[in-house]
């Protein structure tokens, strides 16, 4: 079987896939990558599934092939033919935070609760990906591979994001202060959420929301008013008023986004 040899593990590496939603009420994250569209690019590419698993890293990650394989990565967005014991390395694409590599076949791993995906809060379904460790390969599709490159996505432009549940716990003007504020990524940022920088958005209550289910996306506030974006691994449950949710289709921006990236948002109708 044809398997990817770590030879540098890079910087928090992991297996993702699609996730494992529909299991909140179990307490289970619904993890996968945190920037899926790329996810799905890369494996279009190769002719996978679009929910084959891939290796998502913030870096430094190398791997060698053991048998001839084709790749695709976010330096060059393109499929890429290795040679035995031929070695390719991934990084994030210009300006983003996270990198991707699809291997033709998808990286063959035991599913739990029918994912590959590693929950980097609760360890749940992660395999080490660490110097030395091998990684199965599963078998070729069979599909033909049609395109030669794509190009990256713009993370240009706001992000749309659909008023929240709670905003009744904030003061009247705190969806416009989000709006038209001047937010940067902190560098409080992981696969589990963002949090932002910039003007405070003000509660307008003192008591103590009882926990409420969380999705990805959901722009908590805790008591300091600086706003934390849910990503992939958030917690299913939360006690912070929301006050709005990020789209689906734009929270990638934020997900790619580097500490000290500056984020704008509109408010979507």
């Amino acid at each position: 079987m044809t398997a990817l040899v770590v030879e540098a593990a890079g910087w928090a590496t992991t297996i993702q896939d699609a996730g494992r939603p529909g299991h909140a009420a179990l307490g289970v994250s619904p993890s996968g990558s945190v920037d899926d569209a790329t996810r799905e690019l890369l494996n279009r590419l190769l002719g996978n599934a679009p929910d084959a698993a891939v290796l998502e890293t913030l870096g430094g990650l190398r791997l060698r092939a053991s048998a001839p394989t084709i790749v695709a990565t976010t330096a060059d967005f393109a499929p890429t033919a290795l040679a035995t014991d031929e070695a390719v390395d991934v990084t994030p694409a210009a300006g983003q935070l996270w990198g991707y590599l699809a291997v033709r076949g998808g990286i063959a791993v035991e599913p739990v609760l029918r994912s590959r995906s590693c929950d980097s809060r609760s360890g749940l379904g992660c395999t080490n990906v660490i110097d030395g460790a091998t990684l199965p390969v599963g078998p070729d599709p069979g599909t033909p591979i049609v395109v030669d490159q794509a190009p990256p996505r713009s993370s240009d432009g706001p992000v749309g994001i659909w008023p929240g549940p709670r905003t009744d716990w904030f003061v009247p003007d705190a969806l416009d202060v989000l709006v038209s504020g001047r937010w940067t990524v902190s560098g409080d940022v992981s696969r589990v959420g963002a949090r932002l920088d910039g003007p405070p958005l003000l509660h307008a209550r003192d008591e103590q929301l009882p926990s409420e289910g969380l999705l990805t996306g959901a722009i908590q506030v805790p008591p300091d008013g600086r706003p934390v974006v849910m990503l992939a691994d958030h917690p299913t449950t939360g006690g912070y008023p929301v006050l709005a949710v990020v789209d689906r289709a734009a929270l990638h921006i934020v997900a790619q986004s580097r500490p000290g990236t500056a984020v704008r948002f509109r408010l979507l109708h």
